[in-house]
């Protein structure tokens, strides 16, 4: 087998993976242009509070609804009034501060107020609220958070949010096309079609993408090798599809190979990947903990408790420019403990990641380097261990969760992925620039790959013909 025959054969191989692959590569970036009209960012809960003085302390709800403990609790405010949501066997109990009645259907009620705040849609619009408890081709593992409100309008686009009630965001917004161009591109560009056996998914595309690699590998060569005979071709007696095939593939040869090259080293880290979303930290708080009353420094938004070495802190949120910051005292004497965000990141990223010499803390109020916005948790700690890999863990000490796990093999690989798959290299041109860029570079690939197969078609319509002919003669 020549080189030519085994660029063709390796092309028709690869051939309906690459056709998918490019175009659902083409509408990649046309989702974003489907994006619902909603507020993406809200500022919600973030008022500075000052308790009235008849409001009823946590120990007192605790004392009148016989709780012995409790797993947390914060602030909310639904309208204008102020609730405790109390989390207790992994349910939110919303318990007004003044009354200390329990407000019934509590997380369906916060969920439709946050929803309408989000969409500025009337709750009259609501055809229905549903928890969400796992991630599907509509709320994507990308959205990050568990369990979620599905809140659906009766609207033209037929708008869906996703709502946190324990943080206040919306998670994800969604309508009947984008949810249609999003299922496409899994199916189409993840193989999420195979998604009953995720090593066996990884291995399929891996082998698929290996063989795109060599097969443009090869068509390089071929054009090098006969690169001065074309040359003294007549064109006039060349098909234009064949001069088109040439001509596009060796112009775009180079983004085919970064295309395949950035989607495998992406591919690789997944086979052992930690799944981030699987950590969360399991306390309670007894009712004797919580007894004290800890008068905080003026201009608090919220505060939550948590242990740090197994003693009850308050973590008490303050504004800090856009973002916000944390302090924490003792629930016991007040006491403030100093770098109390950072002691509380290390010993979460400790007890998730059984690592214990840390390196560093580097404290993140927004996306850069390899904590892309991927990850969508801010702000965070990043706790940087010493060993093999220099792993670090990204913590989120207001949920307790984890942002990324990062070792150098994953941020290398994250790198190549984002620079010359998703071509984030050119950014300084802005978002549209850019997601042009990327989808002329998808389409003359599906270009290429079409032509390819059109000239395959062609050859063997001739062959077929010529064959009839000496078949006539005969």
């Amino acid at each position: 087998m020549n080189l030519y025959q085994l660029h063709r054969k390796l092309s028709l191989i690869a051939l309906l993976p690459v056709l998918a692959w490019t175009l659902s590569g083409v509408m990649h970036p046309l989702m974003s242009n489907f994006k619902p009209n909603v507020k993406q960012r809200l500022a919600i809960n973030t008022d500075v509070k000052e308790l009235d003085d008849q409001a009823l302390s946590i120990d007192s709800i605790m004392t009148l609804h016989h709780w012995e403990d409790i797993q947390s609790f914060r602030l909310v405010l639904l309208d204008s009034t102020l609730f405790y949501q109390v989390k207790r066997e992994n349910k939110n109990i919303y318990v007004n501060l003044l009354s200390g009645e329990v407000l019934q259907n509590g997380d369906l009620t916060y969920a439709t107020y946050l929803a309408g705040l989000y969409s500025e849609d009337d709750a009259s619009k609501i055809t229905s609220i549903e928890e969400q408890k796992e991630f599907s081709n509509e709320y994507v593992k990308i959205a990050r958070i568990l369990p979620v409100y599905k809140v659906s309008y009766q609207r033209m686009d037929g708008l869906r949010v996703f709502i946190d009630v324990n943080t206040d965001q919306m998670t994800y917004a969604t309508n009947h096309i984008r949810s249609v161009f999003q299922q496409f591109f899994l199916w189409a560009h993840s193989w999420t079609f195979l998604d009953f056996n995720t090593t066996f998914r990884l291995m399929v595309l891996g082998l698929f993408i290996s063989i795109t690699f060599v097969a443009g590998v090869t068509g390089i060569l071929v054009y090098t090798k006969f690169r001065k005979m074309y040359q003294k071709q007549d064109t006039s007696r060349i098909p234009w599809q064949r001069r088109l095939h040439r001509s596009l593939g060796i112009a775009l040869s180079f983004t085919l190979l970064l295309f395949a090259l950035s989607a495998f080293m992406h591919m690789l880290p997944k086979y052992n990947a930690l799944d981030k979303t699987s950590y969360k930290s399991d306390i309670s708080f007894s009712k004797e903990e919580l007894k004290k009353e800890v008068d905080f420094p003026k201009g608090w938004l919220n505060y939550q408790p948590v242990k740090v070495n197994d003693h009850p802190y308050y973590q008490v949120h303050y504004k800090k420019g856009r973002a916000v910051s944390k302090r924490y005292f003792d629930a016991n004497t007040g006491e403030e403990l100093m770098q109390g965000d950072s002691v509380y990141a290390v010993q979460l990223a400790k007890q998730y990641s059984g690592l214990s010499e840390v390196k560093s803390i580097t404290s993140y109020y927004k996306f850069e380097n390899e904590y892309g916005f991927i990850n969508k948790l801010l702000p965070v700690q990043k706790v940087q261990f010493v060993g093999e890999g220099n792993p670090r863990w990204y913590i989120d000490t207001k949920t307790s969760f984890v942002g990324a796990i990062i070792e150098d093999k994953a941020a290398l690989s994250g790198f190549i992925f984002a620079y010359f798959h998703k071509y984030h290299l050119f950014d300084f041109l802005g978002k549209g620039a850019r997601d042009t860029i990327m989808s002329t570079f998808a389409l003359g690939n599906f270009l290429v790959a079409l032509l390819g197969f059109w000239m395959y078609i062609n050859i063997k319509k001739k062959k077929k013909r010529n064959r009839r002919k000496k078949e006539f003669v005969i």
